[in-house]
């Protein structure tokens, strides 16, 4: 069963919202973004790989990139940002937002619901400063369930060490912090 909730299509058949441990697939909502059915509800040609796109770029991405890069004091282009993020808002069926509501909280909360489910909110809370901070917990950050702040070298990943040993260039000690 899929229930619209703020907008968004969720499977919550036999759900639950909360997610109590990360072992249990009952817990949390199925998102439904990527299923590998055609435009008529059938299942896809293959089964073992998906028929279904996968988004590396979108429109929606680079106005909400450059909407963000204006606010954080960028002077390149002649577009208005609120107009780009507008006009996203209106694709969306949603009204307009004013001058005053667009910040760079708004493109963070605006890019985790365009965005959602395409790979670029870690990223965006590196970016933003939020990744391993305790000012955003989410379940299970950091190990615990009510999610806890983490060491901030995990804002980047380790070298692989079939890189390292690849590289002759390269040895252990040239290895990210905190991977050691």
């Amino acid at each position: 069963m899929y229930e619209n909730i703020g907008g968004g299509q969720f499977f919550t058949s036999g759900q639950q919202k909360q997610v109590e441990t990360l072992t249990e697939f009952t817990n949390g909502f199925a998102v439904p973004k990527y299923q590998n059915v055609t435009s008529n509800g059938q299942p896809g040609k293959d089964e073992q790989f998906a028929d279904t796109d996968y988004p590396m770029f979108r429109l929606a991405d680079a106005y909400l990139t450059y909407a963000e890069a204006k606010l954080r004091g960028g002077t390149g282009g002649e577009f208005n940002e609120l107009e780009l993020v507008n006009l996203l808002r209106e694709r969306a069926g949603l009204s307009e937002i004013s001058a005053s509501a667009l910040d760079l909280n708004y493109i963070l909360d605006e890019r985790s619901r365009e965005l959602h489910w395409e790979a670029t909110r870690r990223t965006d809370l590196v970016r933003y400063g939020r990744f391993t901070s305790g000012d955003k917990l989410w379940a299970f950050k950091g190990g615990e369930q009510q999610g806890i702040p983490t060491a901030e070298f995990k804002n980047l990943y380790p070298i692989p060490a079939s890189e390292i040993s690849a590289n002759p260039n390269l040895d252990q000690e040239d290895q990210n912090e905190g991977y050691n």
